[in-house]
């Protein structure tokens, strides 16, 4: 089993053989898929290797990003606390990975000094030594924060905006029991307060839909 788990895209092979060739001159014992069998259960060995790892080398590109193993090698590796991530082209990281930091290799040419091969170094060794992934070390110190003020917030306008429509409502169906406004006044008033309740009960059901679909990222 390696230290270093290194995932990408096929069609980066010559770029991630230097970053391989690189990380194991460097000392590191470096597992990737130059390492298959044709006999071998790729899904079941690429899983035993990234659990046995203490590193994993994400290397994203055009093509890495379209990769669902690349995808999938990225998720163990974010989930179990051992991700370091590289670029090779420039090319946007998929969600949730462009949350997180990664080295910029695309003018990298093997040299072995010098950013940003210093800096992979000092992250994969610091792995390796147990120290905690930069961008957990940064989660670790942010304050937690509490809820928000709930008197404030579209939620809580539609609250204060119900409230409203309903006082008007109760205060003209009182004027229209002590004669104080027309009937026909009356009856406009409440198809409108009508139309005006559908149009909050539409927003209502929007923001809910929206806040249940983003506590489920």
């Amino acid at each position: 089993m390696a230290d270093v788990f290194v995932s990408y895209s096929r069609a980066n092979r010559d770029r991630v053989t230097g970053v391989s060739d690189a990380l194991e001159a460097a000392g590191y014992g470096v597992w990737w898929d130059k390492h298959l069998l044709p006999s071998d259960d790729y899904a079941m060995l690429i899983e035993s290797e990234i659990d046995a790892a203490r590193c994993v080398v994400v290397a994203w590109s055009q093509t890495a990003r379209q990769s669902l193993w690349v995808r999938a090698e990225a998720n163990a590796a974010l989930d179990s606390g051992k991700l370091v991530q590289i670029n090779l082209d420039g090319a946007r990281l998929p969600l949730p990975f462009t949350m997180l930091s990664f080295l910029d290799f695309t003018r990298w040419r093997g040299e072995r000094s010098g950013s940003p091969w210093a800096e992979l170094d000092g992250r994969v060794g610091g792995m390796l030594r147990g120290e905690p992934a930069r961008d957990e070390a940064a989660f670790a110190h942010e304050p937690v924060r509490g809820p928000a003020l709930q008197g404030f917030g579209r939620t809580a306008l539609l609250g204060w905006a119900s409230i409203a429509l309903a006082a008007v409502v109760a205060l003209a169906v009182v004027m229209a029991a002590n004669g104080g406004i027309a009937p026909a006044t009356f009856s406009a008033l409440i198809l409108g307060a009508l139309a005006l309740a559908a149009i909050l009960m539409a927003l209502a059901a929007f923001v809910l839909i929206r806040v249940s679909a983003a506590s489920r990222r």
